[in-house]
């Protein structure tokens, strides 16, 4: 059975540093393991990545030690199953916006009695039944998996710390392209409207004692992030990628 190194360095107060990986390439999650990336975020939602595509992924972070992190396309009990059975180590659900919502995507991500989670007891992620009975798994997984909800709209902002309080939450995440848009503000990531929201995400979830996450648009704004209070960042790797790419380009001197 697998242990959330991401859980237990959160439970040590620690700050951690994650990897959004926007390609299907189980290379590149090695390289960032090697590295020394806490955990990888793989995206359900806009990358394409299908249960069957997250398998080989998740194998990658695994062998470096890293967590494994999906965010499912939507709060759907079958689709949330599907990735915790490939082996993700946490769920992140977009779109949440009340306590319902994120007791529902909590109780998908739990076996009963805690959950609804349908048990499978020779799934990858139980390593095929081999390692443990089914009574030990189904245990150990309730206490292990992370239940991310995903605040993005302006809706949530009203139900913040019902969404932050609830039962079996372990990180939340505040996605500001997205607050801004659902606020009328096409790419105002920055604006002082959304900001506001963002910081209001924080200090809901700090109130709850639960970490905070969000995107880090460079080193600079990553070490304002913490220094704000988030805990938890997250960094495009296409954007990492493309910079230093670029950065060679401009500095190589071509003729």
């Amino acid at each position: 059975m697998r242990t959330n190194s991401l859980k237990r360095k959160l439970a040590e107060g620690k700050r951690v540093c994650g990897a959004l990986v926007e390609f299907n390439c189980p290379e590149l999650i090695e390289i960032l393991g090697h590295l020394g990336y806490d955990f990888v975020f793989l995206d359900g939602q806009h990358c394409g990545l299908n249960p069957e595509s997250a398998r080989g992924l998740i194998r990658a972070a695994d062998g470096t030690g890293m967590t494994s992190i999906v965010r499912v396309p939507r709060n759907d009990p079958s689709a949330i199953l599907e990735y915790l059975d490939a082996g993700a180590g946490g769920i992140i659900v977009p779109n949440i916006t009340t306590r319902a919502e994120t007791e529902a995507m909590v109780a998908a991500m739990k076996y009963p009695p805690v959950g609804i989670r349908g048990g499978f007891g020779r799934s990858r992620a139980s390593n095929y039944g081999i390692t443990q009975t089914q009574v030990e798994y189904f245990t150990k997984m309730n206490d292990e998996v992370l239940a991310i909800p995903l605040v993005e709209d302006q809706a949530a902002l009203a139900n913040l710390d019902a969404i932050c309080a609830t039962p079996g939450v372990d990180i939340v995440i505040t996605g500001p392209g997205d607050m801004a848009l659902s606020m009328g503000i096409p790419g105002g990531w920055k604006d002082p409207r959304v900001q506001a929201g963002v910081a209001k995400v924080l200090a809901a979830a700090t109130t709850a004692g639960k970490p905070a996450m969000i995107v880090a648009l460079d080193p600079a704004d990553g070490r304002a992030l913490y220094a704000q209070g988030f805990r938890v960042l997250l960094v495009s790797a296409c954007a990492v990628f493309t910079s230093a790419a670029r950065d060679f380009l401009q500095q190589v001197g071509r003729q």
